[in-house]
């Protein structure tokens, strides 16, 4: 690195510091209209070139993982609250914000897991029920995402109608999601979003610590440190031509 990309630096750090506590210099104008100012364009495009390629690349390497480090590393929590105020960022029409989020704690996360264990061993006997017990217990975050139902006792049957608010809450939820574990995989965290039958149980609710009966669940997300190699990519079934319908 050159002393002239240095002092570029020092300077460009200044003026954000500056900006962010007075409007001298900046006039009314946001941060980047002032960058533009006393920051060389080559610059300028050389750093918007490197953003839009990380950001790129968070998109396409996001998987989903099943294995994880045993424990969640010191500072988790704020890693969490920084995914879930990206989460609240998700497109949602009506305004209605109806996601919401529950960080489970070990307590919560046993009942949940002997919860599951018990539907599995009265579907598939004792010895499918033990090894489902053990394999969950292995996860070590657990965030349940809840969709908060709109005040209407057909609010269930209104999911067929297209425009009506709990279809759309619920592709809100699923945005939002996608938000969250987009952030937790820029920050190095997996994660995997399950929705199995146990989320859906009656007990479920109580297992987890009671959730709101106006809550309904999107999904529950593993979330923890990746260990062993990242997945491989699969094959796209279908071609970008095959999906991208061009219309006159």
């Amino acid at each position: 690195v050159t002393p002239s990309i240095v002092m570029m630096i020092r300077f460009t750090l200044f003026l954000l510091a500056l900006c962010s506590t007075t409007n001298y210099f900046c006039d009314g104008l946001s941060i980047p209209s002032v960058l533009k100012r006393f920051v060389p364009s080559k610059f300028m495009k050389s750093s918007s070139s490197n953003n839009n390629n990380h950001f790129h690349s968070v998109l396409l390497t996001r998987r989903t993982i099943n294995s994880f480090e045993p424990t969640l590393p010191d500072g988790w929590e704020t890693v969490m609250e920084t995914a879930v105020h990206a989460a609240t960022y998700a497109p949602n029409h009506k305004r209605t914000e109806p996601w919401r989020f529950h960080l489970l704690g070990p307590q919560a996360i046993q009942r949940v897991c002997e919860l599951n264990a018990k539907l599995v061993t009265e579907k598939k006997g004792s010895a499918a029920g033990e090894k489902k017990l053990e394999r969950w217990l292995q996860m070590p975050g657990w965030l349940v995402v809840t969709q908060v139902v709109v005040d209407d006792e057909n609010a269930n049957d209104n999911f067929m109608i297209p425009t009506s608010i709990v279809k759309e809450d619920y592709a809100a939820c699923c945005c939002a999601i996608q938000n969250l574990c987009l952030s937790l995989h820029s920050q190095g965290y997996g994660t995997k979003w399950t929705t199995g039958p146990v989320n859906f149980d009656p007990e479920f609710a109580k297992a987890v610590g009671t959730l709101p009966s106006n809550e309904q669940v999107v999904g529950t997300i593993w979330f923890g440190i990746p260990s062993g190699t990242s997945p491989v990519a699969p094959n796209k079934k279908k071609s970008l031509t095959e999906v991208l319908c061009r219309h006159d």
